[in-house]
């Protein structure tokens, strides 16, 4: 299959790695934080360029309303911490002037997925996330990205939109929901159901893709 599957860990996708390699589907292992996904994505595609792409992993979820384990599909991402906080107001570098809210591939300063169709048959909720590479702690700060339409956030995900729309190549990020943002107490989060939920979704999605339903 012409499909590449990324992830930040080996953890995340530890539980599918047989499978991927019986279905001859590519893993990148990108390591932590937008900078190495971004470097590790692009040497990639350098050499080529697949049909498709999925990043399968964990993140946080600023709505408790969403079960823990629960796996959702990233419609829109950002990078939530490009800026600076000037006087306890947050402005982006789209705020300052410093970039176009329409400099490609952004759209009003956010990274759609345009490729609705692949979004729709993968079957998983669709959401709103961020990117960041300071996990959010603050309470000021989490509201405010909550009132932002936010509902996850992730150290990657931004990254892949990035990268796979200028290179325009159909994606889609997949998340299993491990915490809520701001719990810092290991004992509330649930890694082993957010783990397994999410390696059975990417199973079934690499199911849909084999059977060429997209």
């Amino acid at each position: 299959m012409n499909v590449l599957v990324l992830s930040a860990t080996k953890l995340e996708i530890a539980a599918s790695t047989s499978f991927l390699r019986k279905n001859k589907v590519d893993v990148l292992i990108t390591g932590i934080g937008m900078l190495s996904a971004t470097y590790a994505l692009t040497k990639v595609l350098w050499q080529k360029k697949p049909r498709y792409i999925i990043q399968a992993g964990l993140a946080g979820s600023f709505d408790k309303n969403i079960p823990l384990g629960a796996v959702l599909a990233v419609s829109k991402d950002g990078i939530a911490d490009l800026g600076v906080m000037e006087q306890q107001h947050w402005r982006s570098v789209f705020d300052l002037g410093l970039m176009r809210a329409n400099q490609p591939p952004f759209i009003n300063g956010c990274l759609f997925n345009p490729y609705k169709k692949l979004l729709k048959s993968c079957g998983l909720p669709q959401v709103s996330a961020v990117t960041v590479n300071e996990i959010s702690t603050n309470k000021k700060r989490i509201a405010l990205l909550k009132e932002c339409g936010a509902v996850l956030e992730s150290m990657e995900g931004a990254a892949l939109h990035y990268v796979a729309k200028l290179e325009k190549i159909p994606f889609l990020q997949m998340r299993a929901v491990s915490n809520y943002v701001g719990e810092r107490n290991k004992e509330k989060w649930d890694f082993k159901m957010s783990l397994a939920r999410l390696n059975e979704e990417l199973v079934r999605i690499i199911g849909v893709l084999k059977d060429g339903v997209i």
